[in-house]
């Protein structure tokens, strides 16, 4: 923890390792991540992207995708039925 007050980033797996061997067993990874958020630990950064995304593709779906919507409402997808009694 110390390695963590001076730097400022966490690695989990490293804090597991070690809350492992200080108990003497094996843990879960979410008792870890229940520790860290007991005592003000969380997460700032992003997930790392998977190195075949692509970004571009991504930005155009977020950009088109309710046009997509409204166009399957025009078509008749995703409509209500009222059904009366």
């Amino acid at each position: 923890m110390e390695k963590a007050s001076r730097a400022g980033i966490l690695i989990v797996s490293e804090i597991r390792q070690a809350l492992n061997e200080k108990l003497g067993r094996t843990t879960a990874i979410g008792k870890t991540y229940n520790l860290l958020h007991r005592h003000g630990w969380r997460k700032l950064a992003p997930d790392k992207q998977h190195p075949k995304a692509d970004v571009q593709a991504q930005d155009d779906w977020k950009k088109n995708f309710l046009m997509s919507c409204e166009t399957s409402n025009k078509l008749g997808k995703g409509q209500a039925v009222a059904i009366s009694d």
